[in-house]
């Protein structure tokens, strides 16, 4: 299981972004993150075409299926979907890794007992000046 954002484990943080311009303020190899939506599909295709490591936040199980067609390499999603992202996961062999995001450290055994494939902590985003 992926755990991010768990003082225990080291991890390199997520850099949240909002736009093009912002990814020049994160470290070189870094991991973006960024919500799904049309507003930021520029974006997203920006990271896919330089090869750049990203995640999408995704509301909706169709969010889901969109993320993984536009290459991502996570999905992450809250406890409402985070099984269905799993199984179409699972179901489809993504390249995406599903991530449950979380605060509270007991999401760490739902998430275990879902086999779902890691979990997000909120203090792995680093939210910069946005």
């Amino acid at each position: 299981m992926i755990i991010i954002g768990h003082p225990w484990i080291d991890y390199t943080p997520f850099y949240f972004i909002k736009k093009s311009e912002d990814i020049a303020q994160t470290p070189s190899g870094s991991t973006l993150i960024f919500a799904f939506g049309e507003v930021h599909l520029p974006l997203a295709k920006q990271c896919r075409d330089n090869d750049l490591p990203y995640a999408l936040i995704c509301d909706t199980a169709r969010d889901v299926l969109f993320a993984q067609a536009l290459g991502c390499s996570y999905i992450v999603c809250d406890k409402s979907i985070a099984e269905a992202a799993q199984k179409f996961a699972d179901g489809y062999l993504f390249d995406a890794k599903i991530l449950l995001y979380s605060s509270v450290e007991s999401d760490l055994e739902w998430a275990g007992e879902r086999e779902i494939d890691g979990i997000l902590f909120e203090e792995g985003i680093d939210y910069g000046s946005c």
